[in-house]
């Protein structure tokens, strides 16, 4: 491994964290250790002088009832039977000379005593241990002591120490262990992303970052990124198709205009020459402003700046007033316009949009059908949703076309013979999604079926 990626990983967060955590729990149980230390040391400590006070107590009874005598011989009898045991006698006369016991004499201490015992031996200084004993003056001057070897209590509080120090080390080591793993997958995986941005930026707009399907936090992370990823190249895509939809399309009518602005300088000889030319170049100059401004009204209403204008109000209302509107409108054009309408749906969003996209429908379904077609429009609740269906019995769509109905400035006819932009449907599309409104094109056998369901 390379000191540079190695110093990547020591600064990754996914090594840190772990590396913290250890260090956490190293306090903790340096918390933990310093409890149980001194809890059993206390404890093997009350217990010793316990057994220390308990055993004195015994011999200074015996020395009550059967004098100094007594006491000595029923301590050499213990100690014959404990040459090597874990209790200590002292025997002491008044006068301090040593009756019995397999300790030095020493100054008399009452109670509870730590100490080393003299050992007049200089092989035995490295080897001298240390005891803990329990005094009495007895009654007649002298002095007993019991004690018990203190090194089973230093083994102990060792024994501890080592345990804590091996667990800390091994829980640090672990850890290391653990943050270099984690912080070389992780940055794996923060590699692969970045190679994926450096593609991108590059031009390649198709590239996607691999998701390993654990779903995890980082899964999740790049499933967004790779929804945005998509989002941007729809977006990108789209422009694209709209700035060469725009060159095709808007081409001719200004290729008319500059024509028609050049035959009036040209060939205008009277005054109503030039009116005529002039309200010809202003009828086309309309008909590109009109395809402007319905171009940003789509920009405005995917980018969903109509939400603030959003309100609950009664659909089945609007499209009443639409049918009454239209249905004069189709008998004019020959064609017959049925209208049914389920009552009291309602609707949270723009009325006007919605009134728009409606429009839109009805007169796509007017304009491209021939006479005596017959247009319906309903709507009716399905389950939790409703449908909103525009329906006619005329020539429809053919399957292939379907999906490109949609797209700004595509047109079924390919002369361009028609009134229109194009961009009728383009909208509709933009509202419906702005709404939450799925659309769907069914063949109506004959003819077409729009569905805007919900």
């Amino acid at each position: 491994m390379s000191s540079a990626r190695l110093i990547r990983i020591l600064r990754s967060a996914s090594f840190r964290l772990p590396l913290l955590y250890a260090v956490l729990f190293v306090l903790s149980a340096g918390v933990l250790f310093a409890t149980v230390y001194w809890t059993a040391t206390a404890a093997m400590q009350n217990d010793m002088a316990a057994v220390l006070r308990s055993e004195a107590l015994q011999l200074a009874e015996v020395h009550r009832r059967s004098g100094l005598p007594g006491l000595a011989d029923q301590i050499a009898r213990r100690l014959n039977f404990r040459t090597k045991g874990p209790i200590f006698y002292l025997l002491q006369a008044p006068n301090r000379r040593v009756v019995v016991g397999n300790l030095p004499g020493m100054p008399p201490v009452n109670g509870v005593i730590d100490f080393e015992p003299r050992d007049e031996s200089p092989e035995a200084d490295a080897e001298r241990p240390k005891l803990t004993g329990y005094g009495i003056t007895l009654s007649d001057g002298s002095f007993l002591l019991v004690a018990q070897d203190a090194n089973r209590l230093v083994d102990m509080q060792r024994a501890i120490m080592r345990a804590f120090f091996w667990s800390s080390g091994l829980a640090l080591l672990l850890a290391i262990a653990g943050g270099a793993l984690l912080g070389t997958n992780f940055l794996r995986r923060i590699d692969t992303i970045t190679r994926t941005s450096r593609a991108i930026m590059e031009g390649d707009l198709s590239a996607r970052i691999p998701v390993r399907g654990t779903h995890d936090e980082i899964d999740q992370l790049v499933a967004s990124l790779n929804a945005m990823l998509a989002r941007i190249q729809q977006l990108m895509d789209g422009l694209r198709q709209v700035s060469s939809d725009i060159a095709h399309d808007l081409r001719t009518p200004l290729g008319r205009l500059r024509q028609q602005l050049e035959d009036a300088r040209d060939r205008a000889t009277t005054t109503a020459d030039y009116e005529a030319a002039t309200d010809a170049a202003i009828e086309e100059a309309d008909s590109l402003l009109d395809t402007f401004s319905a171009l940003l009204r789509i920009a405005q209403v995917e980018a969903g700046a109509q939400r603030s204008a959003f309100a609950e109000f009664d659909l089945s209302a609007l499209l009443k007033s639409l049918g009454e509107t239209y249905e004069p409108v189709a008998e004019d054009t020959g064609r017959a316009l049925d209208v049914g309408i389920e009552d009291g749906v309602m609707l949270t969003g723009d009325r006007q949009l919605v009134a728009q996209l409606v429009t839109n429908l009805l007169e796509n379904a007017l304009r491209h059908t021939p006479e005596g077609t017959k247009v319906s429009l309903g709507l009716a609740r399905k389950g939790d949703g409703f449908e909103i269906v525009v329906a006619d019995n005329g020539p429809g769509i053919p399957d292939g076309e379907r999906d490109k109905v949609f797209d700004r400035f595509y047109r079924l006819d390919r002369s361009r013979s028609t009134a229109g932009s194009g961009l009728g449907l383009a909208m509709v599309k933009a509202i419906a999604g702005l709404h939450g409104l799925a659309i769907r094109l069914e063949d109506a056998g004959p003819g077409l079926r729009v569905v805007l369901a919900r």
